[in-house]
């Protein structure tokens, strides 16, 4: 579930606990295991370089955004209920955010999902973060993200990953809300900016599985 090249042993865990597309992982003790090992990796958690084209062909290279006071990587498929619900949530996240330095970007890692499908529903919903195509999907898989609406925030001075999760608590499988309980990314973005030392913090993500080919699913 990380950003980062894992041992051996973290991603042979994280493995095991893929589950349905847009359901709830069955097992409890799955979920344990991939947050256990989320927890054991995620201090030391640094994202490598990457490089992609946006939806409309322009070149994005991670560690050409250095000006940034850090960096918000949400995964996208298209369709995701979980995500079309979101799309209010995170559009608010970069109005409050981008104004102080904070650079949002999405990746589209599903090889069905074309560039014209993924442009036809940032028309329908008002997407207004570019979104990166990982065709080959080599720069998201190795990274152990399961599913939509799965975000990482990177501190690019270091390029650590101190936040990895859903941005916030207020769609869940089978229930919605008016107002989240817990804004995790805020949380993490307001320490950052203030200066504050931050622990890195892991949280499961509901969301459409992502279909990763080398994975089987």
């Amino acid at each position: 579930m990380l950003s980062r090249i894992f041992t051996a042993t973290a991603a042979a865990t994280l493995g095991l606990v893929l589950a349905a597309a847009c359901s709830p992982a069955p097992q409890q003790a799955a979920i344990t295991d991939t947050a256990e090992a989320v927890k054991m990796t995620l201090p030391l958690a640094k994202m490598a370089n990457f490089k992609l084209k946006d939806i409309t062909g322009k070149d994005y290279e991670l560690y050409k955004q250095t000006d940034a006071k850090a960096i918000v990587i949400t995964l996208h498929t298209k369709g995701c209920p979980i995500g079309q619900q979101l799309n209010p949530d995170f559009h608010a996240l970069q109005a409050k955010y981008e104004a102080k330095g904070v650079k949002f970007v999405m990746i589209n890692p599903n090889t069905h999902d074309t560039p014209e499908m993924i442009s036809k529903e940032v028309k329908d919903f008002g997407i207004t973060m570019p979104i990166l195509k990982d065709a080959t999907q080599s720069v998201t898989e190795p990274w152990g993200v399961e599913r939509a609406t799965e975000t990482l925030i990177v501190e690019p001075k270091t390029w650590k990953i101190l936040y990895q999760g859903p941005i916030n608590d207020r769609v869940t499988f089978g229930r919605a809300r008016a107002k989240p309980d817990n804004d995790y990314a805020s949380t993490t973005l307001d320490a950052m900016l203030a200066g504050k030392k931050v622990t890195p913090s892991y949280h499961m993500t509901d969301g459409c599985i992502i279909s990763y080919d080398k994975r089987g699913h």
